[in-house]
């Protein structure tokens, strides 16, 4: 810890922002895995034949749509962390857009 953690003006060296930089991206990078995975599971839920499942799945799907929102403006926080650690730039994402709409008309049946 930082010999001036008690002060009012105390910041975290460079390389400490750098870790806590890199901690964001993989558990940022883990959420953006875990919503491409309840997306699919809700699209499959969607076409189920019960319409109980059928209403959980676009549900979610509408959730996960804020979800993806939240995450992009996440992507863009952590991005501007990119100044403390010049390998941050290399493992950010390429600004892919995140699955927020999936129309079930355009999927294989």
């Amino acid at each position: 810890m930082h010999a001036n953690a008690g002060s009012p003006h105390a910041s975290l060296p460079d390389s400490d922002v750098a870790l806590l930089a890199n901690i964001l991206v993989l558990a940022t990078r883990n959420m953006n895995n875990m919503t491409t995975m309840l997306a699919h599971l809700s699209v499959e839920l969607s076409q189920s034949e019960e319409p109980r499942l059928q209403r959980v799945g676009h549900r979610v799907l509408n959730e996960l749509s804020e979800l993806g929102a939240a995450l992009e403006t996440q992507w863009d926080l952590i991005g501007a962390l990119s100044r403390f650690s010049p390998l941050l730039e290399r493992t950010l994402p390429r600004q892919e857009p995140l699955v927020t709409e999936i129309h079930l008309t355009e999927l294989p049946g």
